[in-house]
């Protein structure tokens, strides 16, 4: 009885999210997956993007190419409903997800290739979070976070750099 086992709450997320008096509001998320933005493209309504067309533009749309996919550890569940941050807007998975790379649809902006896209971080500045993740992938946040590897670098920032 002199030992406690912290499991999600290592990485500061909620281990009971929607239940009253649970920790969501004193854990801050201490893992942020980001990447750059490889390229962007104007494409007309009517086009298709990734395997199979599953998602057809409505309109004249800018997408944008994510490098990393499924050999990384984003969810193919997040095809076409997950949602990462460029530019500190919200851009949502348009298509499925591939191996090594995604589609987002950045709307009428364009953001230069290079720029940072944030997959799931802390949530402070609108960006997705891994439990964000979680509900669009129909699964927990601790599934999310534990997924990242493959070709992913890790960098630990002390708590003093921010």
């Amino acid at each position: 009885f002199n030992l406690v086992r912290c499991g999600i709450a290592i990485y500061g997320l909620d281990p009971a999210p929607g239940v009253p008096g649970s920790l969501a509001q004193r854990l801050i998320p201490a893992m942020t997956v980001k990447t750059r933005l490889l390229l962007t493209k104007q494409i007309p309504a009517g086009a298709g993007v990734s395997y199979g067309h599953t998602w057809i533009a409505d309109r004249p749309t800018r997408v944008g190419l994510v490098p990393i996919g499924y050999a990384e550890g984003v969810p193919r569940h997040a095809s076409s409903r997950a949602e990462v941050s460029v530019a500190g807007k919200r851009r949502p998975i348009r298509g499925r997800v591939c191996m090594d790379q995604f589609v987002i649809d950045l709307g009428a902006d364009d953001p230069p290739a290079g720029s940072e896209v944030v997959i799931i971080g802390p949530g402070r500045d609108g960006e997705p979070t891994a439990q964000d993740w979680a509900e669009a992938c129909d699964t927990i946040s601790y599934e999310i976070v534990t997924r990242w590897g493959g070709r992913m670098r890790r960098r630990y920032v002390s708590e003093d750099v921010q």
